[in-house]
């Protein structure tokens, strides 16, 4: 038997413990595939896409290499300690360095590309389907079946490579020098679990601190607290698992009467030791599924709630207006001209649309650091009438803020014409989100002596602006050369949102479906390894007299907190996460969030019942009744 031979052959002793890391990267490179394969189709125009679209696409991509160049990692690095036992006998025996280096990088070449060759195959035996159903999703024309060679050698070559560099890494996992250990393998016994009682409570502080602060952001802080409250989030949750759970878990240990109460001590015992252990697991689960839940929940949110967002951003079907904002501001074309144009393109479609003229005054004040916009409170009354809106009374030092933010702060002053002018804040705004136009009395308005400059705009309203599409895209392609004019149209910020926020839903699913399935792989190996020791473990309680119902009992409790730890704590940090999103941007989450947690709970669960199901096949195998 050559050594090749003899590596292959340890493949298949333990290919129940390698089917979980099999499967991951099988289905890891399935998806992968299916990704590559659309995002390099010759038919697919990524122009089109708007620069942070595509930037999206790249950092997803990277994301998505780094992520399962760590999964592969991590994974092959516990599986291989939980044959220390085997290892140390074969340095028993002599085998080399080399040796053992050779066996391991042959061990996970076969098995890396194997399942990455097999996970391609699967990937084009769905192609067709896939690219149909992506590009359905995203609303583009089918895209077309092809041979995607460049795929197919970019996912074969990704997970040699990753082969490669895992076996080098990992030798490092088992050492020569420590024989006696690797012996022993997993049977030396373990030390009590150690906690801080000051850790415990700094996590407790920081993940308080970190959830206050994400539920009373505001748009204009979002970006700023984005980086703190992740960090402590981080930090937080790593202490959860390694001290605060130990800790809380030695406080019910204390409780003599509860926990020498029927099976609670053989089940707080063990879970003592396993929350510990598996700290790192916990974590990188929790951590990952957070992510995906808060990612597919907004953008999902946003994806659904589009419609709505852009009839409140944008009320008037179509917007046009001149804009300049300098004395010396270039036009090209006329504003009547195009005005006329838009009449008559809706005109030939026979489409009954409302109008209304007005101005803007751009106003340069000498206290205000920037140019203010007003226009006429006459103005505003037609519009918000034309919209079915109730308008606010003015007085004469008064003015109505319309504007996209959600700040409601009604104390502000501004200064127009050596005047101070109190702020009111409009619940809708009449006016699209493109602007922040302050109302202003007709008399004020009018009387203004500071420079200005004064813009014209147009507001026509259809009722149903979809109708409208072709036209604006007409209107667009004809004053595309036209400086000095803004033209807003409610059906194309539609029509581009749909594609755009598509594109976004389907990257945040897809980072989503590659980390719950290493997430479940994950999970697998580390039951599995836990399984061989539990096995003896189990049999020797049986003998003296622990039933199989309370051994079934017993491994539900611990199975259920390795697969629903985890999943709670992400659920909580991702409910607050898209409350802040809430809170910021005005975006109902509820119901998004609940649909997308909900999903993965259904197939968590299905997961969970198979996986313990196998469990308890295992160790019911080994018990003598």
């Amino acid at each position: 038997m050559t050594f090749t031979e003899f590596a292959i052959n340890n493949i298949r002793r333990n290919i129940n413990s390698y089917l979980g890391y099999f499967f991951s990267i099988l289905i890891s490179s399935s998806l992968l595939f299916s990704f590559n394969m659309f995002i390099n189709h010759p038919d697919l125009d990524i122009s089109l896409f708007d620069d942070y679209i595509i930037l999206t696409i790249k950092v997803t991509t990277i994301i998505i290499y780094l992520f399962l160049f760590l999964f592969v990692f991590y994974s092959a690095s516990v599986f291989l300690k939980s044959r220390n036992k085997e290892f140390g006998i074969l340095w028993t025996i002599g085998i080399s360095k080399r040796q053992v280096k050779k066996m391991i990088f042959i061990e996970n070449l076969v098995m890396n590309v194997f399942a990455s060759v097999l996970g391609i195959l699967v990937g084009m035996v769905f192609a067709k389907i896939v690219l149909i159903a992506i590009s359905s999703f995203i609303g583009i024309e089918p895209l077309k079946f092809y041979i995607p060679i460049k795929s197919i050698g970019v996912i074969t070559l990704y997970f040699i490579l990753i082969s490669i560099l895992t076996s080098y890494f990992i030798y490092f996992v088992v050492r020569e020098d420590k024989v006696i250990k690797l012996l022993k393998g997993t049977q030396r016994p373990k030390l009590e679990p150690k906690s801080s009682p000051i850790l415990a409570m700094l996590c407790v502080i920081l993940l308080v601190v970190a959830y206050c602060r994400a539920v009373t952001v505001t748009e204009l802080e979002l970006v700023n607290r984005i980086v703190p409250v992740t960090s402590m989030v981080i930090i937080g949750t790593y202490m959860l698992f390694s001290q605060l759970s130990v800790f809380v878990i030695k406080k019910v240990k204390d409780n003599k009467v509860f926990y020498k109460k029927n099976i609670n001590m053989l089940c707080i015992a063990n879970l003592h030791y396993k929350i510990k252990d598996n700290t790192r697991m916990f974590f990188l689960v929790t951590i990952t599924s957070a992510v995906a839940f808060t990612a597919i929940g907004s953008v999902y949110s946003y994806w659904k709630d589009q419609i709505n967002q852009v009839e409140l951003a944008y009320p008037q079907s179509i917007f046009y207006a001149t804009e300049r904002e300098k004395s010396n501001g270039i036009y090209t074309g006329t504003y009547k001209g195009r005005v006329e144009l838009l009449e008559s393109l809706l005109e030939k479609e026979n489409i009954p649309y409302d109008k209304l003229e007005g101005e803007i005054k751009v106003v340069f004040s000498k206290n205000e650091n920037e140019p203010i916009k007003i226009i006429k409170e006459s103005n505003y009354i037609q519009l918000a009438k034309g919209k079915g809106l109730e308008t606010i009374d003015l007085k004469n030092n008064e003015s109505i803020l319309l504007s996209k933010s959600n700040s409601k702060n009604n104390d502000k002053i501004i200064n127009i014409d050596n005047r101070g002018i109190k702020v009111k804040h409009a619940s809708k705004s009449v006016m699209p989100a493109y602007y922040s136009v302050y109302v202003v009395k007709d008399d004020f308005y009018n009387s203004i002596n500071s420079d200005y400059i004064e813009n014209k705009f147009v507001a026509i309203d259809t009722k149903d602006y979809m109708k409208t599409l072709d036209i604006s895209k007409n209107f667009e392609k004809i004053c595309k050369n036209d400086v000095g004019y803004k033209f807003l149209s409610k059906s194309i910020i539609v029509d581009y949102g749909k594609v755009a926020y598509s594109v976004l839903l389907f990257l945040s699913i897809f980072i989503g479906l590659i980390f719950f399935v290493t997430s479940s792989s994950f999970l697998y190996n580390k039951l599995y390894t836990d399984c061989q020791e539990d096995k003896k473990k189990y049999r020797n309680l049986n003998k003296i007299g622990l039933t199989y119902k309370e051994i079934k009992k017993i491994s539900t409790i611990e199975i259920s907190t390795l697969f629903l730890l985890p999943y709670i704590v992400a659920v909580v940090h991702s409910t607050f996460a898209l409350l802040a999103l809430k809170n910021a941007l005005d975006v109902d989450v509820a119901s998004s969030s609940f649909l997308v947690m909900g999903s993965f709970f259904i197939v968590l669960f299905v997961y969970f019942l198979i996986v313990r199901q196998n469990y308890l096949n295992e160790i019911k195998g080994e018990l003598i009744d």
